[in-house]
This record gives C-alpha cells, sequence and structure tokens, in this order.
C-alpha cells in the first residue's frame, strides 16, 4: 500500500464519520419538528373545544382570547380583545400552552408572526395567519398582526415554522 491509499482511506474515513454526524443531527431535527407538530395538533384541538364553549354560552379561560360579534365591532361600549393579548394569554406561565416552547431554538419564541430566513430564531416557532375568503379563488394569507381584532368567525391557519424556513401547515379553526 501506497501513501496515496492511505490517504484515501483516510479520506473515506473521514467522510463516513461526517455523513454519519449531519445524520444524526438530522433525524433529531425531525423528531423535534415533529414533536412539535403534535403540540400544534393539541392547540387545533383546544381551539376546537374553544370553539364550542362560545356556541353554549359557557365560560371562558382566557378571557382575552373571547371574540366579539359581527354586529357589535362598532359598537364603542363594546370591549374589544386583540391577537396580542390573545397569544400572549395562551403561551403565558399560567395559559393552557405553557409547556409548548420552540422545540428546534430554545432560545427562541414559541410562536411568531412569520418565519424568516433573517431571524433565525423563528425555525420552529408557531405562526398563525388570517384566511380571508377570496370569491375568485384559494382563500387570502395574512400574519396575525399583534392589534388584530378578534371577531367570531375568523378563520385561522397554524403552521409550523421549519429548519429550512418553509411553513409546515398544520391545521385550521375558526373562532
Amino acid at each position: 500500500m501506497r501513501v496515496s491509499d492511505f490517504l484515501f482511506l483516510w479520506a473515506l474515513f473521514a467522510n463516513l464519520l461526517l455523513v454519519a454526524y449531519l445524520g444524526i443531527g438530522n433525524y433529531q431535527n425531525g423528531t423535534k419538528i415533529a414533536a412539535s407538530q403534535d403540540n400544534g395538533e393539541e392547540i387545533l384541538a383546544w381551539f376546537g373545544e374553544f370553539a364550542s364553549k362560545l356556541e353554549a354560552n359557557e365560560p371562558i379561560q382566557p378571557a382575552e382570547c373571547k371574540p366579539i360579534d359581527e354586529e357589535s365591532k362598532f359598537s364603542k361600549d363594546v370591549k374589544v380583545n386583540h391577537w396580542k393579548n390573545c397569544v400572549e394569554a395562551l403561551f403565558a406561565p399560567k395559559g393552557p400552552f405553557k409547556n409548548y416552547g420552540n422545540l428546534l431554538n430554545p432560545d427562541g419564541p414559541a410562536y411568531s408572526s412569520k418565519c424568516n430566513k433573517h431571524d433565525l430564531l423563528t425555525g420552529g416557532s408557531f405562526v398563525f395567519e388570517k384566511l380571508t375568503a377570496n370569491p375568485a379563488g384559494p382563500p387570502g394569507l395574512s400574519p396575525m398582526e399583534p392589534g388584530e381584532k378578534l371577531i367570531s368567525g375568523l378563520n385561522i391557519r397554524l403552521s409550523l415554522c421549519d429548519t429550512g424556513y418553509y411553513l409546515v401547515k398544520i391545521g385550521e379553526f375558526k373562532l
């Protein structure tokens, strides 16, 4: 065996170690994404129960998420809840989703307004988007802005920002 054969075997071994290392990392990220998707499905189920409580006029928690009727949104004496207060109450230390953090980036937020490649901490966060009816085709999507008023019948899509900063759709719910 020559020196070149030893260099080839060393390069081959180094490549195998690199592939194994990257494969293990990708597998771990994949399991974190799957666990986050399971958490997202539990969020959808919670909002389904929330909607049924609203229809039955049962008391709801958190009160910051209670939407107002379409007719009363222009009344001056009606208190309107906003999305920022609702989502903060949901992920607060006493909220129903207090344990649902960002599994990919523990320092990152549990939810964000959009999946942003320039903000690396948004990877692994939940993204809530407002669905707007479009008579000519598919519904329009826009991020849920913090000042968005919560009105009955509001359609919301829940997605997850994955490792490549693309949205993984989890599902939709209606307030």
